[in-house]
């Protein structure tokens, strides 16, 4: 099991510099970005087997591109998360709104051109991805481990 990682720090810090859309974000821990990389390649690679938008939750992949993003320091417009999501402008904007309305990211303008709008996460969005990446890729344990295969033997068949 990974180290438990100090996700208060980290939201604290990007809830400090929501104001300042250009401040610096701080370093994430290395095996988070990890993580957040790897559930990116993962929701990738189920392209391959299944059609693209048969499992399609384009919520999720911007999160995670924006958790991505903010780790490496990498900045995403709106029109860099609508392209991303494969669904229409509309659509997009929509589930950007609702994920705003949530809490879980935050606009700003860019100031060196007015038509571009930065989005980041803010506090509460890295802390819910934080958390949500370490559940996916912990190994569960105790009460929380899958169940052993059973052996099926049928019974009498009632008439």
């Amino acid at each position: 099991m990974s180290p438990p990682l100090d996700h208060a720090a980290f939201a604290a810090a990007i809830a400090a510099d929501a104001n300042a859309p250009e401040a610096v974000q701080p370093s994430f821990p290395p095996a988070l970005l990890a993580r957040a990389r790897q559930a990116r390649q993962l929701r990738a690679r189920m392209s391959h087997f299944l059609p693209r938008d048969l499992l399609v939750d384009p919520a999720w992949d911007m999160m995670i591109d924006l958790f991505v993003a903010a780790g490496t320091g990498e900045r995403l417009y709106v029109k860099d998360l609508t392209l991303m999501s494969g669904e229409s402008t509309t659509s997009a904007m929509r589930r950007i709104d609702r994920l705003q309305e949530a809490g879980l990211l935050s606009r700003h303008a860019d100031p060196a051109d007015h038509r571009r709008v930065r989005v980041r996460l803010t506090g509460k969005g890295y802390q819910a991805m934080a958390a949500m990446l370490d559940h996916l890729f912990d190994p569960p344990s105790g009460a929380q481990a899958a169940a052993e295969p059973q052996d099926f033997a049928p019974g009498p068949v009632r008439g």
